[in-house]
């Protein structure tokens, strides 16, 4: 993902994400696309992440975010950036965007590891290897250096897709009838030690 990319990463998030559980539970209801656009743009944007984009037949499909272990959440001016986003985005619902910012944070493993941020993939692209794709890409980036792999998921859907890669659930928390489903995966080979 080039900086040209970043507004095509942030579309393409806010329409994989604009009807799904957590989307709902901290913004509401109503178009909650430019909100997601909005909180999404510090971690598409940070100096920590790395992006992919997929394309299929030339039309913008799925975007992934992936970061490094220790620096997998924002820090620094990044933090600040997207706590000051997260208010706006999500305004009165604030309070619970930051409960489900801290459980999350209580769950991220302390050890070295590859971090997939966010993956997502536009509604009418969904089922059709889009996902696994973009996966694939991940996992075997993170094979290739020994690392092993971690990430959140709020659905079922994504939970067996994500056990397709070799990730198993390690924690899962419930608020307000929404999953949230923490997930790890070893590393399938290991780099070469001299």
């Amino acid at each position: 993902m080039t900086r040209d990319d970043y507004s095509l990463a942030d579309a393409i998030l806010a329409d994989a994400f604009a009807s799904n559980g957590i989307s709902r539970l901290i913004f509401g209801d109503g178009d909650v696309r430019p909100r997601l656009i909005r909180m999404n743009r510090t971690i598409v944007r940070a100096k920590e992440t790395s992006g992919t984009v997929a394309e299929v037949g030339g039309w913008p499909a799925g975007a992934m975010m992936q970061a490094e272990a220790p620096k997998c959440e924002p820090s620094g001016l990044s933090s600040f950036r997207f706590l000051f986003d997260a208010m706006l985005a999500t305004r009165t619902r604030f309070p619970a965007a930051a409960a489900l910012s801290r459980e999350a944070s209580r769950n991220h493993p302390e050890w070295p590891h590859r971090h997939l941020t966010v993956l997502g993939v536009r509604p009418e692209f969904q089922g059709k290897g889009v996902g696994s794709a973009l996966l694939r890409h991940f996992c075997d980036g993170a094979d290739a250096v020994g690392s092993g792999a971690y990430l959140e998921t709020d659905s079922e859907g994504g939970k067996r897709l994500y056990e397709r890669f070799g990730f198993r659930e390690v924690n899962r928390t419930t608020k307000d009838g929404v999953s949230f489903i923490y997930m790890w995966r070893e590393a399938k080979r290991q780099i070469a030690t001299q």
